[in-house]
């Protein structure tokens, strides 16, 4: 999240006090390369010394949201910058910032780099999220994983175990909610540290979009990415914040 900024701007957010409410919420929905801008987006928060007391997030926004709860205040922008640098690493970005510098600079050459990131993430994955499955899923048995998937997102079950402590997470210092697909009911679910013991799985089924990524196991059923249903988080909050305050 390394921004340029022109020496003679000031950030007029830092030192800020905090606002005067009850209760902070940051809501971050789905979108993929949202992701990255929600992690800017909380790096300005942090800087200003506003530190949510609930986050919650859908698909993309639930990782960053179990980041965000998933450590102090002091090292979440470094973990948020970790995971993102990490997923967005690949050999294409060293080839891809030197035909840049050879094509100059403009929307062409912006998008015709794009273009090609895309194309080597579509081909390989991206580094510590997600890589290609050895054979195609109509070559897999039936009913496994591997069959309703192109993708195997155990790198990003890894990376969540190295950057995320779910200890803290589940220890209520900041409440975290994620929303999830149950695959058999088509019904909308959070998962929420109020009402369970939330780990890599619950944040996993959140981001679960088919037919790219499986679906996720938790207790015996089955969920897929919560943007299938509702990419933004505000009615699950809205209603799980009125519950909790009766």
């Amino acid at each position: 999240m390394p921004r340029r900024t022109n020496p003679g701007h000031r950030k007029h957010h830092k030192g800020l006090d905090r606002p005067p409410f009850e209760q902070i919420a940051l809501l971050l929905q789905g979108g993929g390369a949202l992701g990255a801008y929600q992690a800017g987006v909380y790096e300005a928060l942090a800087e200003a010394g506003v530190h949510p007391d609930w986050v919650a997030g859908i698909s993309i926004g639930a990782i960053n949201a179990a980041l965000i709860a998933g450590n102090p205040p002091d090292t979440r922008v470094d973990r948020l910058r970790a995971f993102w640098e990490g997923v967005t690493s690949h050999p294409w970005s060293l080839v891809g910032n030197a035909w840049g510098r050879l094509l100059g600079r403009g929307d062409m050459a912006r998008e015709l780099t794009n273009q090609a990131s895309a194309a080597f993430a579509l081909a390989a994955g991206a580094w510590g999220f997600f890589v290609p499955r050895a054979s195609p899923p109509w070559l897999a048995p039936s009913g496994a994983s591997e069959a309703t998937s192109w993708y195997d997102t155990a790198p990003l079950r890894a990376k969540l175990e190295e950057l995320v402590d779910f200890d803290r997470v589940n220890a209520g210092d900041m409440r975290l909610s994620v929303g999830a697909v149950n695959v058999r009911t088509g019904n909308f679910t959070y998962f929420d540290t109020m009402t369970h013991t939330i780990g890599p799985a619950h944040v996993m089924s959140s981001g679960a979009l088919p037919p790219g990524f499986p679906a996720v196991e938790i207790d015996g059923e089955h969920y897929w990415d919560g943007g299938m249903v509702s990419n933004t988080p505000c009615n699950g909050f809205s209603n799980r914040s009125r519950s909790a305050t009766r």
